[in-house]
């Protein structure tokens, strides 16, 4: 019977984590993993649920292997599918949602000892499991994600460390100029303001804030084929609490100056 490997293909397939599909069933997240293991097996009840949300025959989730047939159906179509669409197309949603046990969509967030994996992983659901998830009242309506900020390119306005929350960008012409953005491309995961030149030279371009370390961040013209994910920072979390630029510190020496003059005009007089 291959009602185990069918429940985790169809639900990897569906782009659904086992929280997020907990939540659409109705069902706990350990009874589905549970299920996936083949360590139990579901009545008929949850058959009808699972058949009738993945839009199945209930024998056919029992008695084919759902994966193998599908490989062996789509490689005729896979050229064709080639040959009809050049490049990548850029996807309205992201492809992996989490959500919480009410159906609200969780922030994922994404360290940076997770970016590496990120960038081959961010479709993956399994990958995707491993990352931490978390809400933040006011930020609803929307898919948001949190990425650790990684060297000093956005400094001083985003330092190292620094946490960016994003959100997503479904549609690459409403991507803005000089805004800052996390974008998921072939080179990367990057935080950057952006230029947008998709119309007059179909690229985007990503600068870098930095002025100590300019020569080391300089522009990059990205063609949009290689763009994964784009994510408009709306957030940012710092722990910095560095002193004040020197023009500050200039502006308080001359402030402690003049109150020490007048002390001593005060005092002759």
């Amino acid at each position: 019977m291959y009602l185990a490997n069918n429940i985790k293909y169809l639900r990897k397939k569906a782009g659904k984590t086992q929280d997020a599909l907990s939540a659409a069933v109705k069902i706990g997240r350990t009874t589905i993993a549970n299920y996936e293991a083949g360590i139990s097996e579901p009545n008929l009840e949850t058959l009808l649920t699972f058949a009738t949300f993945f839009g199945v025959a209930v024998d056919a989730l029992l008695s084919k292997n759902m994966e193998e047939e599908s490989k062996s159906g789509e490689k005729d179509m896979a050229l064709r599918a080639v040959l009809q669409t050049p490049g990548t197309a850029y996807s309205s949603i992201p492809k992996i949602i989490t959500v919480d046990s009410s159906g609200n969509d969780n922030i994922i967030y994404v360290p940076v000892k997770a970016r590496a994996g990120y960038l081959n992983g961010f479709g993956d659901t399994e990958f995707m499991e491993t990352l931490p998830t978390f809400r933040l009242p006011g930020l609803n309506n929307a898919t948001y994600r949190m990425f650790e900020v990684e060297g000093p390119s956005m400094a001083p306005n985003v330092l190292h460390g620094d946490r960016i929350i994003g959100e997503w960008i479904d549609d690459l012409e409403k991507i803005r100029d000089n805004r800052v953005y996390v974008i998921v491309h072939e080179g990367g995961v990057a935080v950057k303001r952006l230029v947008n030149r998709l119309k007059e030279r179909g690229k985007l371009y990503l600068k870098s804030d930095t002025i100590a370390h300019r020569h080391e961040y300089p522009i990059v013209e990205v063609d949009p084929a290689d763009v994964k994910e784009v994510w408009y920072g709306r957030l940012k979390i710092s722990s910095d609490f560095t002193e004040p630029a020197e023009v500050y510190h200039r502006l308080a020496d001359l402030e402690t100056d003049v109150m020490e003059m007048k002390r001593m005009m005060k005092g002759n007089g």
